[in-house]
């Protein structure tokens, strides 16, 4: 038999015989675990990473206090350089952002800003 019909042989045996369908993976089975903090039993996945110690709603609620601690300490005074003129000034850490600018340095920066990109743009009709 030469090269070529062996070939050619293979190829109609691949032909004839349909592939058999692959078994689909096997889910590992959830084993039950108790929450050190109330008790309750979930469920957890033993190909999770991390296995937590603490129920859905245990966590949620240490969070919330967590957070709430977070807020009623006193707001920290943050220090920093404006980028401006260069002195250091304090602002409170409320403050949704940071600012780059001091107080006085800000109200010019705003205004360059205002004046640079605020202008509308006029089209030809």
């Amino acid at each position: 038999m030469s090269i070529l019909e062996r070939i050619k042989a293979l190829f109609r045996r691949e032909k004839q015989t349909p592939a058999a369908p692959a078994p689909e993976p096997q889910q590992p089975a959830k084993t039950p675990k108790k929450c050190r903090e109330c008790g309750k039993t979930f469920m957890v996945d033993p190909s999770w990473d991390h296995i937590p110690n603490y129920c859905k709603a245990c966590r949620q609620r240490f969070a919330r206090e967590k957070e709430e601690k977070q807020r009623a300490g006193e707001p920290r005074k943050i220090r920093r350089t404006c980028r401006s003129c260069g002195k250091v000034f304090t602002f409170p850490s409320t403050l949704p952002h940071y600012p780059n600018y001091c107080g006085n340095c800000r109200k010019q920066h705003q205004a360059e800003m205002k004046e640079r990109y605020g202008k509308p743009v006029q089209r030809n009709k």
